[in-house]
This record gives structure tokens, sequence and C-alpha cells, in this order.
């Protein structure tokens, strides 16, 4: 709701009303015989005019201030105030991570060891380093893994870009190696209102016991960016999925991953309520959901939005289902999504021919979109 000001004039007006009846009160009780007089608190060549309107302005910063105060108390509205709020609920905002990958050497006839702290050259200049060393044998190649020197997702590269080893390395076939099939992949800081989604979400979901909702909140303890499923599909057994973040859609989780979430959540001496069975981590299958579409004006630049859409709308919606309830993609959202950010016309949608539902512990991700 918004938060009522009164302009300076109205607080010079309720000054000068003061003054008056103030000043005429001082005035009978030290003539108490006099005349009446009459105090003029309005007139602008008046003194107690001029004090009115300095009182005025100077109430008025006061008064612009709370506003912005009372936005900074609620989470939901917060800014300046956000960390704070984000330390009394322990929500962590994410930090940019820096890309990482793997690019592919050549040895010459000699083979070659590439040492780990290689530093290596983007073409725009930015800088990136091997974090392992690895034998390559003569005329052979290998994958070795590099970092970028600045966090954030604008050290990110795609497959096959040539990185230019900065100190020549002697034994290689070229003092460059080629990005591999994986690219490199980093990201950036967690946006405020990212953040501020998971600071309102643990407020408002809060466990209880070692309900869902403790379970969901304890995976975000290891993976703060997880999707997760917390459920028990039958009596003695718990059951806790989740898929992790790639920018535009989701990915099965790794090994180390799910044996991190695994150890957190079977704490019994801080988490696991006790008595309760081991608790079963897995991660999602995915389960690719393939689009055709005939686009009205057909243009490259409405397919891009169109496919900007779709991703967006997939994201929004994206949720693994447990063991009682299956998950489901409903095509009207779909094509709301593609009618109000593609700039089409019109469209028509061939695949999926009806809503797509999934079983437990899937989740439905973007496949691939084909434009007709």
């Amino acid at each position: 709701m918004p938060w009522p000001i009164p302009q300076p004039s109205v607080i010079a007006d309720r000054a000068a009303a003061v003054y008056e009846v103030e000043y005429q009160r001082i005035y009978t009780l030290k003539h108490p015989a006099g005349p009446a007089a009459t105090v003029d608190a309005r007139s602008p060549f008046s003194t107690l005019a001029v004090d009115g309107r300095v009182l005025a302005l100077a109430a008025f910063d006061l008064w612009s201030f709370l506003p912005r105060t009372a936005q900074e108390l609620m989470v939901d509205t917060a800014t300046d105030w956000l960390p704070r709020h984000a330390a009394q609920w322990g929500v962590t905002r994410i930090a940019a991570v820096a890309a990482t990958g793997g690019a592919v050497f050549l040895a010459g006839a000699t083979g070659v060891t590439v040492p780990s702290g290689l530093p290596l050259a983007a073409p725009g200049g930015a800088a990136y380093a091997t974090t392992a060393s690895l034998a390559i044998a003569a005329n052979g190649s290998g994958s070795v893994p590099v970092v970028a020197s600045v966090a954030g997702a604008a050290g990110s590269l795609a497959p096959g870009t040539v990185l230019t080893v900065v100190n020549p390395l002697g034994g290689l076939a070229a003092q460059t190696a080629a990005v591999d099939s994986g690219g490199l992949t980093g990201e950036d800081a967690e946006s405020t209102d990212a953040w501020k989604g998971r600071i309102l979400a643990r407020i408002r979901q809060r466990g209880t016991g070692g309900n869902a909702d403790d379970f969901v909140q304890w995976v975000h303890e290891v993976l703060p960016t997880a999707l997760v499923s917390a459920t028990s599909p039958s009596t003695g057994a718990i059951v806790v999925c989740f898929a992790m973040p790639t920018g535009s859609s989701w990915r099965v989780p790794t090994s180390p991953e799910i044996a991190a979430v695994t150890a957190y959540v079977n704490d019994a001496t801080q988490r696991k309520p006790l008595g309760a069975p081991t608790v079963a981590v897995m991660g999602a299958t995915l389960v690719p959901v393939n689009f055709s579409i005939s686009l009205n004006p057909n243009t490259v630049a409405n397919q891009t939005a169109a496919l900007n859409a779709l991703t967006a709308q997939m994201l929004a919606d994206a949720a693994i289902p447990d063991a009682l309830h299956g998950g489901t993609i409903y095509l009207s959202r779909m094509d709301a999504a593609l009618a109000n950010g593609s700039g089409e016309y019109a469209h028509e949608r061939a695949l999926p021919a009806a809503d797509v539902t999934v079983a437990a512990y899937r989740l439905a991700v973007l496949g691939t979109v084909t434009f007709t």
C-alpha cells in the first residue's frame, strides 16, 4: 500500500494554524485587558510564514525518508537491507562462479606435459589457466581442466574456441588449445530478485520436525540452487530427488553432489529426525519435451523470441513430482508464453499434441524446438 506523504504546502499550512492559535493565546495571557490581536502566519511577508515554510521543508525530508525505511523493513520490498534479512534467515547469496571446463592440447613429436597453472588467453584477451597437469604422448592430444581468472558468466566459452598459450611451452604441436565439447561455463552472482525469492521461500516454507520443507531447506544448505522434491512414498521411507540448474535448463546432479546431499540430510545429530529411516537421495530423470511450431510471421527474430519464451516458461513451471503425484506441463501456459513473448501474430503447435505428464522423480525439460 502507498505511504501517505503530506506536501510541503500542507505541512506549512498546519504550522501556520498552530502559530496563529498559540501566538493569539500567548498575547491574550499577557494582555488580558487589551484589544484582541490578529496573528497572520500565512502572508508571504510574515516572519511566521517564513518559519513555517522552513519547517515544512525539513519535515518533508523526514516524511520522505519514512516510506524508504518501511520498504527496507519488509523482505519483499527491501534492497539495501536485504543482506540483513538474509543473515537473519540464514540464506547466503550465491557468489559468482568462474568458468571451468576442459581445453584440448596437441603434443608434438616428442610429447609434452602440460603443467598446472599454465596461462592461456581467449581471443578477446580474457585470462584463463590450467588447473591440473597432464602428460600427453607424442603426436597425441588430451583435455586439461582450465578455469577463468575472473568469476562470472562472461568467462564462458563455446566449444572449439581457441585459447593461446601465453608463455610458450616446448613440446606442443601449436601454442594453442581448443575448448573441448563441454565448453567453459561460469555463473554470475545470484540476482537480487532470485536471492529475495529464496529468502521469502525460507520464511514461507519453514520446516517442522522433519517434514518435506525441512528436507528441501537442508538440500538448499548444500546446493542453494537445486530444484528439490521431498516425499514419503510409503511408511518408513523418505525420498529426496533433485536437479541442478544450467542457466537455461536443468541437469542431473553429479555423483559428488548426490553424495554431499546424502551425507548432509542423513546426519541424525543435526538434521534427520531421530528414529527416521535412511533418506534415499537421487537425481531426477530428465524428460525432454520437444516442440514443433509454425509461427506467423516465421522470422528469425520471432523464432529467437519464441525459444526464449518457451525456455522461461519451462523454467517457471519446473517441478519434480513425487511418488504420489505426477507432474504436468500444461500446453495452455506454453501457448500463452508464445503469444505474449514471441512477437508473433499467430502460431500453430503440432508438438506436443497434448499436455505432457511425467512420472515420479522425473523432470520435464525443454527439448528440441523445431520451427516449420
